[in-house]
């Protein structure tokens, strides 16, 4: 959203006063952490327990539910975009009654009820992917969608050159991970069993979510020194409160 709506929203999501007096309600402001690494251990752990110990309902909805909770926990640490948490709601709950509606053969769809229910992850991750791509093709990011979102901008920057290219390139950057991760659970899940697709498909995807993620924004940051008025990226996050500033804290 373009114009002053958007120059409001970006100014409360971060706490400035953007001239609209005290009627202005700031949202929280975003902050990284506060069990994210727990989050995703969870489902996992959950899912392996209740398949292995009771079925695999048991397992669908167990892990259904504590994805519900972590998304949930995100929007109240401020990382709610757009409609992100009903848009995964709408997902969990779908991905969780298609399944549970297989085991019970209330559908059939010729494969087994595991492969329904991962088969929908795989699906969604090369249909993100798709997607980002598609946004980088319209001319708006995923990524600049995102950091002016999020990010307490220096003025103009989000319309330099530079920027819009670099939050392209590292969107190009997500869309390969989605679906080359999709490939490779795709081929994790047929040609190993249930207890190690799972173990080794959230050990290889941790690893090589961190490791993207970390390359990215060494990526960005090297990319947007060249802008005047770029701080770099450490201290654009605790501008906008994404990370604590630990000096200040520790002076404190």
């Amino acid at each position: 959203m373009d114009g002053p709506v958007a120059m409001t929203e970006r100014d409360t999501v971060t706490g400035t006063d953007s001239g609209t007096g005290s009627d202005a309600v700031p949202r929280p402001k975003p902050r990284l952490g506060g069990g994210g690494t727990l989050d995703q251990l969870m489902p996992v752990v959950l899912f392996l327990g209740f398949y292995n110990l009771v079925s695999i309902e048991a397992a669908v909805v167990a892990s259904t539910l504590w994805s519900f909770k972590a998304a949930v926990s995100r929007r109240r640490r401020g990382l709610n975009i757009g409609l992100m948490l009903p848009s995964v709601t709408a997902y969990l709950l779908v991905r969780s009654a298609v399944t549970i509606a297989a085991e019970r053969e209330l559908v059939d769809f010729g494969i087994s009820t595991e492969a329904v229910y991962f088969g929908i992850g795989f699906a969604t991750k090369i249909l993100v992917g798709v997607v980002m791509a598609i946004t980088i093709l319209r001319g708006r990011s995923f990524m600049s969608w995102i950091a002016e979102r999020l990010l307490r901008l220096p003025e103009g920057m989000a319309e330099d050159r530079r920027f819009v290219r670099t939050m392209a390139t590292a969107t190009w950057f997500i869309v390969a991970f989605e679906i080359l991760t999709a490939i490779w659970d795709i081929y994790l899940y047929n040609n190993a069993g249930i207890n190690l697709f799972v173990l080794t498909r959230f050990g290889v995807n941790f690893t090589l979510g961190f490791i993207g993620i970390t390359g990215g924004l060494m990526y960005i940051d090297h990319k947007l020194q060249p802008i005047p008025g770029y701080p770099g990226l450490t201290e654009l996050l605790q501008r906008s409160s994404i990370v604590p500033d630990k000096s200040k804290s520790s002076s404190e």
